[in-house]
């Protein structure tokens, strides 16, 4: 395999994460294409990139999502519980700050637990509910896992929004993400990267309930 790159581009408000793998050959994903990405748009170039992942359907991750479908023309993948809350913006939240989104239906709906072979990679979704119903985490070659808003550095996402359920969400910590491999680095939708091993150690579910 062609030596991976992970770009990171902190966008908007909300300072959303929003990433662009790569090997520089065979493959270009984009992951949560948040507020204003034209420093990702740079980035890009010319590149063909393949897909775009979304974590979940919440406004700071799609707020971009309408300027790259158009810049790239990569299909849009997402957990079918989400599908419709690109479309609504009620659901995803952008109406309650005055920027309604309104994107295209997506290109391909998830269940959890699908592989996508991309190039070189092989992903596999994991589906996490609990901070949204649609939750899903992208766990590339058993090393790198972006997980959106389930799993911070030290915290979990906060599940105080509609349809957030806190323990859906320690539920799907527990048995879908912290049954993986301790090694994995962590690539979160906010703050910095961690690692599984530091927040199985140091992020003790019992006692999120301040972050809620």
């Amino acid at each position: 395999m062609e030596s991976l790159k992970i770009q990171q581009f902190t966008l908007g408000k909300l300072k959303t994460n929003s990433y662009v793998i790569t090997d520089e050959k065979s493959f270009c994903i984009i992951i949560d294409p948040g507020e204003n990405p034209y420093e990702l748009i740079r980035y890009i170039g010319k590149r063909k990139v393949d897909y775009i992942l979304l974590t979940h359907s919440h406004y700071d991750h799609i707020a971009g999502l309408n300027l790259l479908k158009d810049y790239t023309d990569a299909s849009v993948i997402v957990h079918h519980s989400e599908a419709e809350w690109l479309l609504n913006p009620d659901l995803n939240h952008s109406v309650q700050m005055n920027t309604p989104i309104v994107c295209e239906w997506p290109d391909i709906l998830l269940n959890g637990d699908e592989l996508i072979q991309c190039g070189s990679v092989c992903i596999k979704a994991i589906h996490t509910p609990g901070h949204s119903p649609g939750s899903t985490c992208y766990l590339l070659d058993n090393d790198y896992l972006f997980t959106g808003d389930t799993l911070l550095a030290g915290i979990v996402g906060p599940t105080n929004l509609p349809y957030g359920d806190r323990e859906l969400i320690k539920e799907s910590i527990k048995t879908r993400l912290y049954s993986l491999p301790s090694n994995i680095i962590i690539y979160p939708g906010h703050g910095e990267t961690t690692t599984l091993e530091f927040e199985k150690t140091y992020n003790l579910l019992p006692n999120i309930k301040a972050y809620f």
